[in-house]
Order: structure tokens, then sequence, then C-alpha cells
């Protein structure tokens, strides 16, 4: 069966002088959801340690304390460890930890498939928001996700067999990077061009 891909409209079709506000909003956004999700994991984590430390004062078993808190300790440090940027190494090997990272957590696989020659052709900050999207699509999947890096043409595509919550955003955050973000049926694709370094490096 063949399946057509349709370009989303741009929010509100923002024109390219709003984009910098709108990158902005999106920001204060991204941090009022990571503020919910550490009141709802680290710290309603450590709550329960503090519950669990005032039943030893009572006599429990100082096991309880103990456990309660390698538990937020965990919670934590995961949520940390999705924060860092990880694409310094290349986009290929951050997705690859990411992958064992979900793994390690015991959470729903991220299966990948990876051309060789597609990530050299990234810049950095393209690099950055193909991470920062195929994180946002894992955070609420209930499934394994598959995922490909591939060339396509005179530019590189990612394809996911998932969507983030929000995907006219992501259009957005695509557009200020000099990528499209291209959704269907049965999957979504984020479109790069190849960074200029890399076309110079191409020709020599």
């Amino acid at each position: 069966m063949h399946r057509v891909d349709v370009r989303l409209p741009a929010p509100r079709e923002a024109h390219a002088d709003d984009l910098p506000a709108v990158l902005l909003r999106l920001a204060d956004s991204d941090g009022d959801a990571l503020a919910d999700r550490l009141h709802d994991g680290a710290l309603q984590a450590l709550v329960a340690a503090r519950y669990a430390a005032d039943a030893v004062v009572r006599g429990a078993d100082a096991a309880l304390v103990r456990d309660a808190v390698q538990d937020a300790l965990v919670t934590l440090r995961r949520e940390v460890w999705l924060l860092r940027p990880r694409c310094a190494s290349g986009l290929a090997e951050a997705l690859t930890d990411l992958a064992g990272h979900r793994t390690a957590a015991g959470q729903p696989a991220l299966e990948l498939a990876v051309d060789a020659a597609a990530p050299a052709g990234l810049g950095d900050a393209a690099a950055g928001l193909a991470y920062r999207l195929v994180q946002e699509v894992l955070r609420n999947a209930a499934q394994p996700v598959h995922l490909s890096l591939s060339r396509a043409g005179d530019r590189v595509a990612l394809d996911l067999d998932a969507w983030p919550s929000d995907v006219e955003c992501w259009s957005l955050r695509a557009r200020a990077v000099g990528a499209d973000l291209v959704a269907g049926p049965a999957r979504l694709r984020l479109l790069f061009p190849l960074s200029d370094r890399n076309d110079d490096e191409a020709a020599l």
C-alpha cells in the first residue's frame, strides 16, 4: 500500500520574524514540563523516603529508608542523564546510548537502523534537535519504537514510527534549524539539509 506523507502547516502560520519569540515560549514550556516530571518522579520518591525515615524513628526497619532513598536517587539520576546533551560524539552514538539507557531502565526498546553515511552529514544544531525529538517521542512510548537514520538524496532523514505529543511545536523547532518535519499515517520523518562543513569536505 502506497502511503502519502502530508507536510504539516506551521502553527498559526508563524512568520519568520515571530520564530525566535515562539521558540522562547517553547523553552518555557519545556521547563514547565521538566518541573512536572521532577515533581511527579524524584520529588515524590523523596517524599516517600521522608515518610520511611519517620517510620524508622518510630521503630520500623531501617532498610525502608535505604530502599526509599535508593529509589529516589535512581529516579533523579535518570532524569539528569536525559537532560544532558549527548551529541558531542555524533547523533548515531547518542541514539545508541539512549537505547541502552532505556533497556537498563526496563523501558520499551528503541530499535535502531542507522546508515553509517548519514550521521556525518548533520550539523550540531540539527543533531541536537533530532536527539531531543527522539527523547520526546520515547517519553510516553508504551511499545518499542523503531528509528532509522539514512541519506535521502541531498538530505538526511530520520524516520520514526511514533509521534511526539505536539507535532506542530516540533515542526517549528525543525524550521529553526532549516529542517522539515513531515507526518504521515505510519511514520514521522525529519529531513535535514547537509551541513555546509560536510558539503565542503565532500567536495575535496
